[in-house]
């Protein structure tokens, strides 16, 4: 529920505004908000040193395109693609992948080639080839909604 309260002047909402992005960004979704049966794949990667620009650039100029092919298909719900903005942590991408069911997971792969065909017009190996001297994958875990087990 929203209360309307009178509005912040300029400065206030300019310096809160980084705040409420990051928090609607990374905000975890709440049981009661996510479709059952969805299931997240979480992909820790690090890029390589003097590597993370023209890494960001391949992710958004390869995969975001072959991603989107995959959500206007209906095969995969949505994607977001962070890079890490601060801090020291040992991953500096995080990849994180919404599928409507396990089914969808399992056909990823198989679906990914065929994205990458219509798009960009090669297969994924050969599309993501370059991916390797950019970066490392760190681990990938798997998620579903807080109290639903698989």
């Amino acid at each position: 529920m929203f209360v309307s309260s009178p509005s912040p002047g300029p400065t206030a909402m300019c310096s809160s505004l980084p705040v409420l992005l990051a928090i609607i960004t990374l905000a975890t979704p709440l049981a009661g908000q996510a479709p059952p049966g969805h299931v997240y794949w979480t992909g820790f990667y690090q890029a390589l040193p003097g590597k993370a620009a023209a890494y960001n650039k391949a992710l958004t100029d390869i995969a975001d395109p072959v991603l989107d092919e995959l959500v206007r298909r209906k095969l995969m719900v949505s994607h977001v693609q962070l890079a890490q903005y601060s801090g020291a942590g040992e991953n500096t991408n995080l990849v994180i992948l919404e599928f409507p069911n396990w089914a969808a997971l399992d056909s990823y792969e198989a679906k990914l080639d065929e994205a990458s065909q219509a798009v960009l017009h090669k297969p994924w190996s050969e599309a993501a080839a370059g991916f390797s001297e950019l970066r490392r994958l760190l681990r990938i875990e798997l998620y579903t909604p807080a109290g639903r087990r698989p």
